[in-house]
């Protein structure tokens, strides 16, 4: 149970680990490090470093912060201050009435009927690396997470903006790599003051002035084109204010555009990345999947359309997504003291909410640890918790563009494994890192080995 409370209350602070204990367990993976606090603390706990930060892993708190009470638990955090350098007052970084009108302008935009529509462009992408693929020599190692980014940004650059982008794909998966870091870091903190000379500094700023001019480019290209084609672009140059009439200024665009290029790609790509791996560490499950898809597809493409007869690939993907979660982390400034499980939430706390506890909470989950993709059947999902799995967030800020990330996700994958064989290479480290999104420290070297010719 949770309620507001007017003054300070005689409740105990939820317990943790003392300063100098915290300190030294901070470094390495900062999820499970956060995993370790829930297993040794409970569901309400406190890490106390070079600041206080509250950990709720109980989904019903969940849903009172993300849902039942979200105005009282808002997003002015030190953590979207680092991600607005790039992001500006997009939806991830915006709060308040601003993100409650730029939501409502945007909304319409990832609409089912809309967002199918981009099936087309993201086969067409797929088609293209798969072209790549075949024609790589045997055992010749390959960046899983440089073939994943470019797809992904090009899905989504497409999907956004045509063709307009192509011939920078590849420096803007570079520049967008540069701005995906951990915002607990020192260089990260010397982001805020651009003005400090530190090298991370002077690269951010190259990166940001080029990220600003191809994209400034576009949209000035757009608005005296006059073409209307139907792409995300187009809409937010022609979206409108349902009460005002107003649309959108040109650094609202821009910051719009760039969120949607970094949180769209970035987070399928992980995702992507992580689901080759599992496949590759459960044959058995890979082979189901093959049979599925062979089944369902004989040997085509997917559309849109084709998802809802393959359960097997969703459940796959959302299990990959249970122990891999693109964001591993939400964060939330409680405007009001507050009461969980009993303990006294101060006013102005830094609320830490993370998928990657809650999708390994044992009451929710039994053996959180296996890799089992039938926990996402019909039979074993009903009467689940709603918020024990976030792999988008939930509630009124749900991230914009699911449908569209998990419809990319399972249209690449049916076009890709039918024809790839993906094997991390022996011996190369496979470690998560724990940045913006939830992503191999080290990449993933693989041998991609082709099970038959290209149609």
């Amino acid at each position: 149970m949770t309620m507001n409370i007017g003054s300070r209350a005689t409740l105990p602070r939820p317990p943790g680990p003392s300063f100098w204990q915290a300190l030294r367990a901070y470094g390495g993976d900062p999820a499970v490090t956060m995993h370790q606090l829930f297993l040794r603390y409970g569901e309400v706990s406190r890490w106390r470093g070079l600041f206080t930060i509250y950990l709720l892993n109980n989904p019903d708190h969940v849903r009172q912060i993300l849902s039942q009470a979200h105005p009282e638990f808002t997003k002015h955090l030190y953590d979207y201050r680092v991600l607005a350098q790039a992001m500006g007052k997009g939806l991830v970084t915006n709060d308040g009435d601003a993100w409650a009108r730029q939501r409502r302008l945007m909304q319409p935009m990832f609409h089912h009927k809309v967002v199918s529509t981009f099936d087309q462009a993201i086969n067409a992408y797929t088609r293209l690396l798969a072209t790549r693929w075949h024609a790589l020599k045997a055992h010749q190692p390959v960046a899983l997470e440089r073939e994943m980014g470019r797809v992904t940004f090009q899905i989504v650059a497409a999907t956004l903006f045509g063709s307009e982008i192509d011939e920078h794909a590849s420096e803007m998966v570079d520049i967008l790599d540069v701005l995906n870091i951990n915002t607990k870091t020192p260089a990260a903190f010397f982001t805020l003051y651009p003005w400090v000379p530190t090298a991370h500094n002077r690269h951010v700023k190259r990166v940001m002035g080029r990220l600003n001019y191809i994209v400034y480019k576009i949209i000035n290209g757009r608005r005296g084109s006059g073409t209307a084609t139907p792409d995300l672009m187009n809409r937010l140059l022609s979206a409108r204010d349902e009460t005002t009439g107003a649309g959108m200024e040109e650094a609202q665009i821009r910051d719009e555009v760039v969120t949607l290029l970094l949180a769209g790609h970035e987070t399928s790509a992980t995702a992507l990345q992580w689901i080759f791996y599992m496949l590759s560490q459960y044959p058995d499950v890979e082979a189901q999947l093959l049979h599925e898809l062979e089944q369902v597809l004989c040997g085509n493409p997917a559309c849109a359309g084709d998802l809802v007869r393959l359960p097997y690939l969703k459940q796959v993907v959302q299990e990959t997504m249970r122990l891999y979660p693109p964001i591993w982390g939400i964060a939330r400034r409680a405007t009001h003291a507050q009461v969980f499980g009993g303990f006294e939430i101060p006013a102005g706390a830094y609320i830490s909410i993370l998928p990657y506890c809650l999708h390994r909470h044992p009451d929710y989950w039994p053996e959180p640890a296996q890799f089992d993709p039938e926990r996402f059947s019909p039979q074993q999902s009903q009467g689940r918790h709603a918020y024990a799995y976030l792999p988008f967030a939930a509630g009124p800020r749900t991230c914009i563009g699911a449908g569209m990330a998990m419809m990319e996700i399972q249209l690449v994958l049916a076009q890709l494994l039918p024809q790839f064989r993906v094997r991390p290479v022996p011996g190369h480290p496979i470690e998560p890192l724990a940045t913006v999104t939830y992503r191999p420290r080290h990449g993933m070297q693989v041998f991609i080995e082709k099970r038959k010719e290209a149609h």
